[in-house]
């Protein structure tokens, strides 16, 4: 398997809140932090050391064991960013999506995600997200609501319903699912799934070269006018070694 990461500003922020985890050869993340530059920073990056720290605690484990071990993973990094606040209440409000991928020892991918960060399967030439965005728009297209176009366009289309780090409590989406030879999973912060359509990705995951393909998708978005902080890892499964 190939792993390429790539984090950008943008053009439009002056610091970077995304934080990236490439922990070869199993563990990959990508956390995009949100309470103004600073917090928003400390966020992330202190959710990925968490997450990273946690993962002596996947080894060997699959199923439902494994799923369970990426929940409380998620919900230590959740108090660890309640504990923060508490020592530094300028802090107050600070959180960070999160969106995990961890490749166990039964061949699957298992899945760990709040907020909206997505992640993407590419297989035959088609794309898929395989996450669920926990936002507002997302709430509203499921019911109906509102078009595609329109959640595009939509104002509040930042507004997410699930932070690590907002609250008390904290609901994470935990699943697993089959990759096979020739498979590339997309992890991508909003920086670029807020400024590409799907189509647009697909067609530059259509790349077959790795590193092209996560330098391909840094300049979709900005090009597209860069708006946020970016970040991507790209994960390919060749043939040869599945």
């Amino acid at each position: 398997m190939k792993a390429v990461s790539k984090t950008n500003t943008g053009l439009v922020r002056q610091g970077n809140e995304d934080a990236v985890l490439t922990d070869a050869p199993d563990l990959y993340a990508i956390a995009d932090g949100m309470g103004g530059y600073v917090g928003g920073e400390i966020a992330s990056a202190e959710t990925i050391k968490v997450l990273q720290e946690e993962k002596k605690n996947f080894a060997g484990l699959t199923g439902d064991a494994l799923c369970e071990a990426l929940k409380d993973a998620a919900v230590k990094a959740n108090g660890h960013l309640r504990q923060l606040v508490c020592k530094m209440p300028d802090y107050e409000g600070m959180g960070t999506t999160l969106v995990a991928v961890y490749l166990a020892v039964d061949g699957k991918a298992y899945a760990l995600n709040i907020g909206d960060s997505r992640l993407y399967l590419w297989r035959g030439g088609a794309l898929t997200q395989i996450t669920e965005d926990h936002s507002y728009v997302a709430q509203l297209l499921s019911n109906g609501d509102i078009t595609s176009e329109e959640a595009r366009r939509h104002p509040q289309r930042n507004v997410i319903l699930r932070a690590v780090g907002a609250d008390t409590d904290l609901e994470a989406d935990v699943f697993s699912f089959d990759v096979q030879a020739g498979d590339r999973l997309l992890l991508c912060s909003d920086g670029l799934s807020d400024m590409a359509t799907d189509e647009e990705i697909a067609a530059v995951l259509a790349e077959k070269d790795t590193e092209k393909a996560a330098d391909a998708l840094i300049e979709l978005a900005l090009n597209n006018g860069g708006r946020d902080n970016v970040s991507v890892i790209l994960l390919d499964f060749e043939a040869e070694e599945r």
